[in-house]
């Protein structure tokens, strides 16, 4: 990488650091791994899961088993959902990575110029369009 890049870089690393985004990101982040009652449903909701793929994969499955941890995975799942700190980290990635995209689009549009978004305007090269 040459000098004027690497001091490119340098300029939008510090002014990333920097960004609302990624504060709200970091502070989320920290209040999520932070979150004992949060931790423990995803635990349990681990658990849950590992238990429902072991059930599912018997040749003889208790499908009233099955039925009850399915249950147990959506109540979880819910609970999960509304926890406040689980909340406030999803939406902090969905507002970093839309940063994180922005700056890849942009990269793409000076490596692959006429592709801007990511689209060729040839769908057979497509996994789908956004």
């Amino acid at each position: 990488m040459n000098e004027e890049l690497k001091i490119a870089l340098e300029n939008f690393l510090t002014a990333l650091k920097e960004c609302d985004a990624l504060v709200r990101y970091q502070n989320a982040r920290e209040l999520y791994a932070t979150d004992g009652r949060l931790m423990a449903l995803i635990d349990q909701y681990n658990v849950q899961g590992r238990l429902l793929r072991d059930e599912g994969a018997k040749e003889e499955r208790n499908d009233e088993l099955i039925a009850q941890i399915s249950i147990k995975l959506k109540d979880l799942y819910d609970e999960i959902m509304e926890n406040e700190a689980m909340q406030a980290m999803q939406k902090a990635e969905e507002e970093l990575t839309a940063i994180i995209n922005d700056v890849n689009n942009g990269m793409q549009s000076i490596i692959n110029p006429g592709m801007e978004g990511g689209c060729s305007g040839n769908c057979s090269s497509c996994s789908s369009c956004h």
